[in-house]
């Protein structure tokens, strides 16, 4: 506890608030991903890492989400994107307290916070699952850019300064994509309820990559506590073969040239700042990000050629 970062320790305050909040609600919740590799390989955090991922299965996701509005202390909140904000597929429970802004192109700025991934059936082979999952995360793509956020004085200006690039982009989601946000919003309801109803053998998180793992039924049979920092995660009672599937061994550390966290566009967690107090008082703190980190350009262009709709097949006269 004595060791982490300050950010490692504003984000398990805020995991702990969330713990009491699933408990109070009888809501199951599992760590994912290296949240799961930290809880067994570290007893807690991952030393380089500063995020907390965990997994509901979908019946406990929607009740965590449907409840976002009841949480007694104001200072804790839920993100999704039915608010309209958020451009994740995902939830995020957050604290006000603090201010990170993770990209630059959308409007979404919270204090430190806890990403949810829900869990739902399907078999990989599946074709119903597979094209759920293409019409989920296209329907996400145009939904992003609804809500990527471009003033017309920060349009006008990149023209003027010939970035055409940007300027031309944020002209696009302005024009083309903004004024559809509602629809888009429908549209994932719709999306999420394809999801519900597929049936399968095994598991599958829609929320993640389109390249998506399948998880075993059995692995989550149960949740287990393990100690994690000065208090307990829940974790599957499978976290060895999952781990190991996705992972191999993952209990050998990596390179130490991987061993990296998850930069923001701008971080300050001793003080709630707007996005106008930002670029106001503290633009010479933003990191140099004028376009669109080339990992998420990547996510967006694999999503948007998934999702692609495919022409018609011509009827024979």
């Amino acid at each position: 506890m004595n060791n982490l970062s300050e950010s490692q320790q504003a984000l398990l305050r805020v995991f702990k608030q969330f713990a009491q909040f699933c408990k109070d609600n009888v809501l199951t919740y599992y760590a994912a991903y290296g949240t799961m590799i930290g809880a067994i390989r570290h007893q807690g955090f991952i030393p380089w890492d500063d995020d907390i991922d965990v997994f509901m299965f979908r019946k406990d996701y929607d009740r965590f989400v449907e409840l976002r509005d009841t949480i007694k202390d104001n200072r804790f909140k839920i993100s999704v994107y039915v608010d309209g904000i958020s451009p994740y597929p995902f939830a995020k429970f957050y604290t006000t307290e603090g201010t990170i802004w993770e990209y630059s192109q959308f409007p979404l700025i919270i204090g430190p916070w806890i990403d949810i991934f829900p869990i739902d059936e399907g078999d990989m082979d599946d074709e119903k699952a597979n094209k759920a999952l293409e019409r989920f995360h296209y329907t996400m793509w145009k939904y992003r850019k609804s809500v990527a956020y471009a003033s017309w004085g920060e349009i006008v200006r990149d023209f003027l300064h010939l970035d055409f690039m940007n300027g031309g982009m944020k002209l696009v989601k302005k024009v083309r994509y903004a004024p559809f946000k509602k629809k888009y919003i429908k549209e994932i309801d719709t999306r999420l309820d394809e999801i519900r109803s597929i049936k399968g053998k095994t598991l599958r998180c829609y929320s993640t990559a389109l390249t998506n793992e399948v998880f075993e039924k059995s692995w989550f049979e149960k949740a287990i506590s393990v100690p994690f920092e000065d208090t307990t995660i829940y974790v599957p009672s499978g976290y060895h073969e999952f781990l190991t599937a996705l992972y191999g061994d993952y209990m050998q550390l990596p390179p130490v040239e991987k061993r990296v966290n998850h930069p923001a566009y701008f971080t300050d967690l001793n003080h709630t700042l707007t996005r106008e107090e930002i670029l106001k008082e503290h633009k010479d703190l933003l990191v140099e990000k004028k376009s669109m980190p080339l990992k998420v350009l990547w996510d967006e262009i694999i999503h948007r050629a998934k999702g692609w709709p495919r022409p018609r097949p011509k009827k024979k006269k």
